[in-house]
């Protein structure tokens, strides 16, 4: 009975364990705020996040993140989309993003309004992205100086998945 009791209670920290290193070093779920992302994600939708893919592979371009950001005293998770990577240069002209130089299409619905920072070029360091929402006029993001370029250490991992609001 004694080792029953004790194989059981072995199986169940090790289900636990397991979960922790899920949650804590593979998966997590964000809620969405605001209007920032929309159509993609809108406001009270959850996303799940891949922190996994971020460990193997560097951020592309148009990848969905989640990013934690810093807000004074206190630090929130946003979801941003990936809009120029590392050693590239980036500018937004006439409502229109050109990357090192060439007009780059984003998937944005309407032109942008303001350019913000970008309206000058803007070269990226070594671990440095630019990040904007895909609802380009209704985001705060690199455009702004209080969330400028994003420091890789500052993501969490990619959005792989979301379940919408009702």
């Amino acid at each position: 009975m004694i080792s029953r009791i004790s194989i059981w209670a072995g199986e169940i920290l090790g289900v636990m364990f397991l979960a922790w290193c899920v949650v804590t070093f593979c998966l997590q779920t964000v809620t969405v705020h605001g209007e920032s992302m929309m159509p993609s994600y809108g406001d009270g939708d959850m996303v799940l996040i891949n922190k996994l893919e971020y460990r193997l592979h560097e951020p592309k371009r148009l990848d969905p993140v989640a990013l934690e950001l810093e807000n004074g005293t206190s630090t929130h998770y946003t979801v941003k989309r990936v809009i120029a990577c590392p050693g590239e240069t980036l500018q937004i002209l006439d409502g229109e993003v050109y990357i090192n130089g060439e007009k780059t299409d984003c998937g944005f619905k309407e032109k942008i309004l303001s350019a913000g920072l970008a309206s000058y070029e803007i070269k990226l360091s070594e671990n440095e992205y630019f990040v904007m929402g895909d609802n380009c006029n209704n985001s705060e993001d690199s455009r702004v100086a209080n969330i400028g370029n994003i420091d890789r250490s500052r993501f969490l991992g990619k959005v792989t998945a979301t379940v919408k609001r009702k």
